[in-house]
């Protein structure tokens, strides 16, 4: 299954693609380690319930691992490009929104 696929129930907004993305990070970052929902909450700094419910809808894609209610990135080729593509997609779409509210503040003013 791919990530596309594991996150159509997930993404709807900004502030959950933000999430998504975040966890991704964190837990590419710490690949052979298991964490659990709290732990990857914290580093994202999000509620726990929000980050559960993202870790089951990737661990129910086979983007992840989970073990007694820890989890963990599957390292496989695919998936790891696919993590790639998600995260620079959603880092680009963040800079040119930001970039457009910027312009937009330069050319209005801030009201």
């Amino acid at each position: 299954m791919s990530l596309d696929r594991a996150l159509r129930g997930i993404l709807g907004d900004r502030a959950s693609e933000t999430t998504v993305r975040e966890v991704l990070r964190v837990l590419s970052l710490h690949s052979d380690e298991w964490l659990s929902a709290a732990q990857i909450a914290t580093r994202v700094e999000r509620p726990e319930p929000t980050v559960a419910v993202i870790l089951s809808k990737l661990a129910d894609g086979f983007i992840l691992s989970s073990e007694g209610g820890r989890f963990r990135i599957e390292r496989d080729p695919v998936v790891d490009l696919d993590v790639q593509r998600f995260v620079r997609r959603s880092e680009v779409h963040t800079q040119f929104a930001q970039n457009n509210l910027a312009r937009f503040r330069d050319r209005y003013g801030h009201r």
